[in-house]
């Protein structure tokens, strides 16, 4: 078994915290602290699979095609919902995410890292595709390429791993400047107020 590398383990998906543990999620630029309550797998399986054609209203994808970035209906959230999923597309199309809306997941400088078939081949696990879902509105949204010289008239994609229900920490007796620090993830506030986190980020960040 590989040795676990903080979230991104290299080995099959498992939980990244355990029940009664702490989470601090980074969601909307700023971080929120929760306890877990709950923990369950989500396996994969006819029902957490997507086809992006149909989910966009389209009869196919043309060649060279996209299907612009929408939100994936079967991946959304109830409060105090959260979820850690990784993912596969099933046929010869590439997925993109973005998360939130308009902020690119996976991205550096000059690229934005795609999903497709042959991910598998240099990630047999796929740890790579780990990304998170935290709560309602706060929706990954994916875009799907067909780089292939002929049409498709199927864009499936496979999701899976686990899912959390979550309790968030009010933090009652801190000050209003406190409770600043901990949104932004100041270490020392973190540390005073909740102890031991495990740290996850729940949307793109460029900067």
């Amino acid at each position: 078994m590989p040795q676990i590398s903080g979230i991104y383990d290299s080995a099959p998906i498992q939980p990244i915290a355990k029940w009664m543990e702490n989470l601090s999620v980074l969601t909307s630029g700023r971080y929120s602290h929760y306890k877990i309550l709950f923990v369950e797998p989500l396996p994969p399986g006819p029902a957490s699979i997507v086809d992006m054609v149909v989910a966009s209203g389209a009869t196919g994808l043309a060649a060279g095609g996209a299907i612009a970035a929408q939100i994936v209906a079967i991946l959304q959230l109830n409060e105090p919902e959260f979820i850690h999923l990784r993912f596969e597309p099933l046929d010869n199309v590439e997925g993109i995410i973005w998360q939130q809306a308009g902020q690119a997941k996976f991205r550096s400088r000059n690229i934005q890292a795609r999903v497709n078939r042959m991910t598998r081949f240099w990630d047999p696990y796929l740890a790579t595709t780990t990304f998170w879902i935290l709560g309602q509105n706060r929706d990954m949204n994916l875009q799907v390429q067909n780089n292939m010289g002929y049409a498709t008239p199927v864009a499936r994609f496979l999701f899976w791993g686990y899912r959390y229900l979550l309790e968030q920490h009010t933090f009652q007796g801190a000050s209003a400047a406190e409770k600043n620090l901990l949104g932004l993830g100041d270490m020392d506030t973190v540390k005073r107020f909740l102890g031991q986190t495990t740290w996850v980020p729940a949307e793109g960040r460029q900067s």
